[in-house]
């Protein structure tokens, strides 16, 4: 049965990566990025990995992993280059009910972490259910490559309209009629040809349209 791809929100959370290569170095950047409390724990940091290590982390151990590292913890990402020690951390994690994504045998943790890129408020992600991380990693970029470099403007500008609608409109059906209208081939056609200011106008008068009615 195929897994069922869910959003993990982490800003503000603690999450601890222990490793200190180039899989560590992604994973402690994709927290950062998310709005994690990125913490490192290494026996050993690469030098080319050091730098982007020490920009994501909010604090760095340079000792071996132990136990209470998980104290607080809502995730922990075991990417060291010791098969045991990956182990051992995926133990302590289930014992405390801490997520654990563990790196070198991604079917023994709780969650993975997919080839993914940000474009705007747009996260092209891919998972192959482990059987290649390359293939993931090359999808996401012919995806990438092929998205509509308006759609990320074109999210940007009509995210404030689609709040005031949540907020605003009471009725659910008449509420979700004009969440569509917002980003439908119609929308997109009046952002690409007339721009950002008239698309404002037009989210403004669907906003305007739904609180009179």
């Amino acid at each position: 049965m195929p897994d069922l791809p869910v959003v993990l929100r982490v800003a503000g959370r603690r999450c601890v990566v222990v490793g200190g290569g180039a899989v560590a170095a992604r994973r402690a950047a994709s927290l950062h990025q998310a709005g994690a409390e990125v913490v490192v724990v290494a026996i050993k940091i690469d030098a080319e990995h050091e730098p982007s290590l020490l920009q994501a982390a909010n604090a760095v151990h340079r000792r071996p992993y132990q136990p209470s590292d998980l104290d607080d913890a809502l995730l922990v990402v075991a990417a060291t280059d010791d098969t045991d020690v990956n182990a051992s951390i995926t133990a302590d994690a289930r014992a405390r009910g801490v997520l654990v994504n563990r790196c070198d045998e991604p079917t023994e943790g709780d969650l993975t972490i997919p080839a993914h890129a940000h474009h705007g408020p747009i996260t092209v992600a891919v998972h192959t259910s482990g059987i290649s991380a390359a293939a993931a990693g090359t999808i996401r970029r012919e995806l990438s490559d092929a998205l509509d470099p308006a759609w990320p403007e074109l999210l940007a500008a009509v995210a404030p309209y689609r709040e005031a609608l949540r907020s605003r409109v009471p009725d659910p059906a008449l509420r979700r009629r004009c969440l569509v209208a917002l980003t439908d081939e119609k929308a997109m056609a009046l952002f690409k040809q007339k721009g950002t200011e008239a698309m404002r106008q037009y989210c403004q008068q669907i906003v305007d349209k739904a609180q009179a009615s």
